[in-house]
């Protein structure tokens, strides 16, 4: 039998594709989420330092280091940084209102936008005196509700310039109290609690709590925190005159109730 001979041709081997490597794969998209989170997170952090900057430099004007909490800014009461830098000179017109902290600053500048205080076309229209000896008192801070926190009171001028009006705000700058006064131009100043002070009746009284004297020429009243009604009562503070003629009166009385003769006893005789 012959031998066939067979071309035996080498087998070819087949083509191998490289597999991704998904090792190198998974730290690529690692490192991509990191470089996102940190762009992101410097980015955050150069806005949120950008608006503390903004804030310090309103809080430092005339050189007011007090300390603001660094969400300040959202307080409901308070006037933002713009506007408060925008409106701040067109409130306080003169140097004597410069020792007023900028918490209640701020307050007081909403409260003028608000009310539309900054129009002229503004009917009912109020700003503070611009009469420097006159602008210390019309302004007053105390405890005045008992919170523990310290509480502004002040005075407005109407553009009747024979009016006014009263206000007193908390730090926050939301308004615990307001009343026009008509025809009036009073000063106040603050007392501490347990200050003697007419209440209900002509005897002198301790104070429940830190209060507001207001005044005129011709009258005194002190604004006293109620607790129940959640507002300021009224009440007029007696002068020695009125408590001299009061007395007067007492004793006429009592003197013509003594000259009565005693019918009873006449007609038992």
């Amino acid at each position: 039998m012959e031998n066939s001979n067979f071309n035996i041709e080498p087998i070819q081997q087949a083509e191998i594709i490289p597999q991704p490597k998904r090792k190198n794969k998974a730290k690529t998209i690692i490192w991509l989420i990191v470089a996102i989170v940190v762009i992101a997170g410097a980015t955050g952090f150069a806005y949120l330092y950008g608006g503390y900057r903004m804030r310090q430099d309103i809080y430092n004007v005339d050189g007011d280091d007090t300390t603001y909490p660094a969400d300040s800014v959202f307080v409901d009461g308070w006037a933002s940084p713009e506007d408060f830098a925008t409106w701040r000179n067109a409130t306080f017109t003169i140097p004597q209102y410069d020792d007023i902290p900028v918490a209640f600053q701020r307050g007081i500048v909403k409260i003028f936008m608000d009310n539309n205080y900054f129009s002229k076309e503004n009917n009912e229209l109020y700003f503070f005196t611009k009469i420097k000896d006159r602008a210390y008192r019309v302004i007053a801070y105390g405890d005045f509700t008992g919170q523990g926190e310290k509480e502004m009171a002040f005075l407005l001028e109407k553009s009747d310039f024979a009016s006014s009006a009263i206000y007193i705000i908390p730090q926050k700058g939301n308004i615990l109290y307001w009343k026009a006064l008509s025809g009036e131009l009073p000063t106040i100043k603050s007392f501490k609690k347990g200050a003697l002070i007419f209440m209900d009746k002509m005897e002198l009284t301790p104070a429940p709590s830190d209060g507001i004297i207001k005044q005129t020429k011709s009258s005194k009243y002190v604004l006293i925190y109620n607790r129940q009604t959640k507002t300021f009562d009224e009440y007029y503070q007696y002068t020695d005159e009125d408590i001299k003629s009061a007395n007067e009166e007492t004793d006429e009385g009592e003197s013509e109730e003594a000259d009565e003769p005693d019918t009873t006893a006449i007609s038992e005789q």
